[in-house]
């Protein structure tokens, strides 16, 4: 194999870079449905914490809706935060297996 590195994050930020400018206004739009997600999803929990005395909220669903919501409102910093991570693991891969054969 030889020497290439993944790129992922660096792919999406010229992605994001030629395409936010066009979509502004649906940039607010999904910070505005990702404020009702999250708020819907702490009321829900909060309130099934309340009637099952405690033992009700999922806090594992929470927080995937949490995360959903984070990932709706702010693509430009957490996508490429996540891609970061995968670019790494990839090489890392990459060069194990460059070393192993």
């Amino acid at each position: 194999m030889d020497n290439q590195r993944a790129n992922l994050s660096g792919a999406w930020s010229e992605i994001w870079s030629r395409v936010s400018p066009e979509i502004e206004g649906f940039a607010i739009f999904l910070v505005f449905v990702a404020i009702v997600i999250a708020i819907w999803q702490i009321a829900s929990f909060i309130l099934a914490n309340r009637r099952q005395g405690g033992a009700g909220g999922n806090a594992r669903s929470l927080a995937v809706w949490l995360l959903i919501a984070g990932l709706i409102a702010a693509p430009a910093a957490l996508i490429p935060l996540f891609l970061i991570i995968a670019d790494g693991l990839i090489n890392l891969i990459i060069v194990i297996v460059s070393l192993a054969g």
